[in-house]
């Protein structure tokens, strides 16, 4: 069940993810296109995060 993960994986997760990328991207000093991606990568991973709490979702459902 994915209920109690809820807060870890919508918030913290992409927070900290989010932070280390921009961090060492200031570093390598190709800021730009490293938010880019980050965000791209962001955006996939709540597109995955979405379709694994909806069929989890289904699943109790169903077994209900």
């Amino acid at each position: 069940m994915i209920n109690r993960k809820f807060n870890s994986l919508f918030i913290v997760y992409p927070i900290v993810f989010f932070v280390v990328r921009t961090v060492f991207s200031f570093v390598k000093n190709s800021a730009a296109e490293s938010v880019y991606e980050t965000l791209a990568i962001l955006a996939m991973y709540y597109f995955a995060v979405s379709v694994f709490y909806s069929i989890d979702l289904y699943m109790q459902k169903k077994n209900s």
